[in-house]
């Protein structure tokens, strides 16, 4: 009978439509919005380990590492910068602000750093003196136009490549690296309570530093990693775990995968959407950097210089001929409790940078593309 559906086929017609639904945050188109500049106004190469973090409407770009000169297997030092520089936005362009005039307190890379309403909180960190444990809150003042810098009580103790993220202006560091291991340590500062200062919570599962830690939906969630060993190889992590403020309790999760093969994840960056969603892009999968680690080892221990020197070609080619970071981009279904591939970056993938949200698109700033090598372009990620 024309004209005429049974309620099981409106069902069936129902149940086929959303299954053949895209899944959630696939689209993304990116452009470039902008190319950190060095203080003279000369293209920057970039920085590893930067504060790249969204507050009042601007994008803060600060500190960070990189090789100004020469790259690390020619003889390069390493730099460790104190530079702080604002972007600004007006409708669809974006704009560095000149003479800023403002400087980190010291200058400092691979530290944490997150949002909250008072401003952007930063935490550990590393520069030529080693790991460090100061934390500080840069809040920008459109008015005045000027950067703010407030410090806040020390870490119990100095660390690096640590997890930073924030729960109505409280802020829990996860793991980080000290300077013979890595911590499985949880702290909290509750920048809402006058008695500033950080508390110890349970502690992770596993000793780990750079891992991707995000808040969502009230709860902490810690992807990925590396620990430090005693034989100088790290160890790479696929694991995920949650945490709950409210019980102190760890759960494990899920791990890390494209849906169809489990994968290592460490120092990449992600960012939470919507209410059940976690996106993660870039991360080391950890194969060439063992390789590269398992020769450093070998290096410090031989005695014989040609052996050194073999040891030394086999390394740096390593690091010559990196093909880059995965450039997978991953989503993790919280009440699903799986991962899936939902696309890949159109551009170099880049580690140890933060994913920051500015309104309604993903920034991806500055961050490592090849060992020794960063990019300065702030990437800005629109969903279709």
């Amino acid at each position: 009978m024309k004209g005429w559906f049974s309620p099981l086929a409106i069902s069936i017609m129902l149940m086929t439509s959303c299954a053949a639904r895209k899944a959630p945050f696939t689209d993304i188109t990116w452009t470039t919005a902008a190319t950190v500049q060095n203080p003279d106004g000369s293209r920057s190469p970039g920085f590893a380990g930067a504060i790249n973090a969204v507050t009042n409407d601007v994008l803060l770009v600060a500190g960070g590492a990189n090789f100004p000169d020469k790259m690390p297997w020619e003889g390069g030092k390493k730099n460790y910068s104190d530079d702080l520089r604002i972007l600004e936005k007006s409708g669809e362009k974006y704009k560095w602000i000149q003479d800023l005039n403002a400087k980190l307190p010291e200058a400092i890379a691979y530290c944490g750093n997150t949002v909250t309403d008072l401003g952007v909180v930063y935490a550990g960190g590393e520069n030529e003196k080693g790991p460090s444990k100061a934390t500080y809150l840069l809040s920008w003042n459109a008015d005045a136009r000027k950067i703010r810098i407030q410090s806040l009580p020390d870490l119990p103790e100095a660390m690096t490549n640590v997890g930073l993220t924030a729960i109505n202006n409280v802020v829990y560091l996860a793991g980080g690296d000290r300077t013979d291991a890595s911590s499985n340590a949880l702290f909290r500062l509750d920048l809402n309570n006058a008695a500033l200062a950080w508390e110890p919570l349970n502690a992770l599962p596993v000793a780990l530093a750079n891992a991707l830690v995000i808040a969502q939906q009230n709860k902490i969630y810690v992807i990925g990693g590396r620990s430090k060993t005693a034989s100088g190889i790290s160890d790479l992590h696929a694991g995920s775990y949650v945490y709950d403020p409210s019980t102190d309790q760890w759960n494990s999760l899920a791990d890390i995968s494209d849906g169809k093969n489990i994968s290592n994840f460490s120092a990449g960056a992600g960012l939470s959407l919507g209410k059940d969603y976690i996106l993660v892009t870039g991360g080391d999968n950890g194969k060439v950097f063992n390789q590269i680690e398992t020769h450093l080892t070998k290096i410090a221990v031989t005695t014989d210089a040609a052996e050194k020197a073999r040891l030394t070609t086999m390394k740096n080619n390593l690091l010559i001929n990196h093909a880059g970071f995965d450039r997978s981009i991953l989503l993790y279904d919280i009440p699903k409790n799986q991962w899936a591939k939902v696309g890949e970056l159109p551009f170099p993938a880049q580690v140890t940078t933060t994913a920051t949200k500015w309104g309604e698109v993903i920034v991806l700033s500055n961050g490592e593309v090849k060992p020794g090598v960063r990019t300065p372009e702030v990437m800005i990620g629109k969903f279709k």
